[in-house]
């Protein structure tokens, strides 16, 4: 969506609110026709107002004191704010000025391919915006004889998974209507005979199903052939991560997956490549100081600058972003095979300050996306590419054209979470644990690894197994007391006069009574020989 999107300040846009209806506001700068929203920053960095713009008109001059001849423009008779004295261009007619809450970062703005960092100017820039709809009931796009196979079986009272159901229509149709009766009838026996038994206490037996396997995995890392730089962390350290919800993996990495028309093209996944791949000065230059003259010379190398597709004006734009220096750009001699060096000399002189000032051109990013220190491309079988990143962007990598968001996805499940969803979070913790599991050859039944991931996200957040997250957040204070840190639970349960329920398994064990599980959890009441009311 084509919006306009300006940085004012905090006095005009007091003045704009007092007046948040009907409002003429002159501006300077031109607007293209058809825009129909407003953004307004004032501290560069988050946006804060939206507007809507029912009309665009040009400016013209307020004072003119004789009447306009024939073929000049009349003056501006209608009630204006300005954004400035001079350099008035155009006349936005703004309705609903509102405060956004929250507000709106600047780099959720683009130009084209290039996302808008700070709003120091006017763009006409492009919003994404998500739409969310209802989403379809699924057993309205389930073929007509399987929803009626569902629907038959559920009066039963049996659920019959979609993949059984599409599979038993088939047999129906291929084998006949007696062979599908027997294989129906043995399909209910076994579904009967694998659903959990009232009180069951799943969470204790997913703990044991997942833990004793465990206890066999190997500690190892699995390194990517040829490649040194990009390695993943497999095995019990990875399940480690999992369930205690690093807030960032041991080796954050991504499956970036391209759409169809680039996944094959070569030129396509290497232009991918370098534009994902963070490239600081000291990865594409020579950084050197020299004490005699005070200064810090950049040495650019061809070879690596023309590998990355970096230019000697990319340099120079990015030293912008330390403050207080002076850059010298030198002429390049005709024997030089390189760029020509660039110096830089701190305002201030000092021998603490130039080695700060090395420190920092050195560390300076380029071009690439923050956290992305490498990117190798992947030959599937089916002969299209797939990269594989050491580091981790989801929220950029998804807003780049050529990849497909569907399918990419990064082994850093908090970043899953504040990116796709809570939702998202629950899969990405069944699937990497599966995958490490798997990996290992450890056959663990998904449905005790679904336990785990629905009970580190059923608040709404990602939390750890852990005492800072559900063991240290349970209702009774004795299960918590047996966790960890014992003295500390129970002391502050004594100062603030908590009480215990005893409804749990671990705090029914400390004080000795039979659990509320199994045939603990039914209670047989013997009221004696009662005489009928006949007697």
């Amino acid at each position: 969506m084509k919006v306009i999107l300006w940085k004012d300040t905090k006095k005009n846009i007091e003045n704009l609110m007092e007046k948040a209806e009907n409002l003429f506001y002159a501006v300077d700068f031109p607007v293209s026709e058809g825009i129909e929203e407003a953004y307004i920053s004032v501290d560069k960095k988050k946006v804060l107002y939206r507007a809507k713009v029912t009309e665009i008109s040009e400016y013209n001059l307020p004072n003119a004191k004789k009447p306009a001849e024939k073929g000049k423009k009349k003056k501006d008779t209608r009630e204006l704010m300005l954004k400035k004295k001079t350099g008035l261009k155009t006349v936005l007619h703004l309705e609903s000025l509102e405060v956004l809450a929250p507000s709106i970062p600047s780099s959720d703005f683009s130009l084209g391919r290039n996302k808008i960092n700070a709003v120091d100017s006017y763009y006409e820039a492009t919003l994404e915006r998500i739409v969310i709809t209802q989403k379809e009931k699924y057993s309205s796009v389930i073929e007509g004889p399987v929803r009626q196979l569902i629907e038959k079986e559920l009066d039963k009272g049996v659920v019959l998974p979609l993949h059984i159901a599409e599979m038993l229509t088939k047999i129906k149709k291929e084998k006949g209507q007696d062979f599908f009766n027997k294989i129906l009838k043995r399909v209910e026996e076994d579904l009967e005979e694998r659903q959990i038994d009232p009180f069951e206490a799943v969470g204790i037996i997913a703990a044991q199903s997942i833990g004793e396997p465990g206890t066999q995995m190997t500690m190892r890392t699995f390194h990517y052939a040829g490649v040194k730089e990009v390695d993943v962390t497999l095995g019990l350290p990875r399940l480690i991560e999992i369930v205690d919800a690093r807030r960032t993996p041991s080796t954050p990495s991504m499956d970036i997956f391209l759409k169809d028309e680039y996944a094959r093209d070569d030129d396509a996944v290497s232009r991918v490549i370098k534009d994902i791949e963070n490239t600081s000065v000291i990865d594409v230059a020579d950084v050197i100081t020299d004490t005699d003259e005070m200064m810090v010379i950049i040495r650019p190398k061809r070879k690596l600058m023309d590998r990355r597709r970096i230019k000697e004006q990319d340099i120079l734009d990015a030293m912008g972003s330390i403050k207080q220096i002076t850059i010298i750009q030198k002429e390049k001699g005709d024997t030089s095979v390189d760029y020509a060096d660039i110096e830089i000399k701190a305002q201030q002189e000092s021998y603490k300050r130039l080695y700060q000032l090395q420190e920092q051109v050195k560390a300076v990013n380029i071009k690439g996306l923050q956290g992305i220190k490498r990117a190798v491309a992947v030959k599937e079988r089916d002969g299209t590419y797939k990269l594989q990143t050491q580091g981790s962007n989801l929220k950029q990598v998804l807003e780049i054209e050529e990849v497909d968001a569907v399918r990419t996805t990064t082994n850093d499940i908090v970043e899953i979470a504040n990116v796709l969803g809570i939702e998202a979070a629950r899969n990405a913790i069944l699937k990497e644990s599966r995958d490490t599991l798997k990996e290992q050859s450890l056959d663990v039944d998904e449905r005790h690894l679904m336990v785990v991931a629905d009970m580190m996200t059923i608040e709404g957040q990602v939390r750890a197994v852990g005492r800072q997250g559900i063991s240290g957040k349970k209702s009774s204070v004795l299960a918590r007391a047996a966790f960890e840190i014992t003295v500390k639970h129970l002391m502050r349960a004594g100062i603030v006069g908590e009480t215990d329920t005893l409804t749990g398994v671990a705090e029914n064990i400390i004080v000795g009574q039979p659990i509320t599980l199994g045939t603990g959890a039914v209670d047989l009441v013997y009221r004696g020989n009662v005489p009928d009311k006949g007697e």
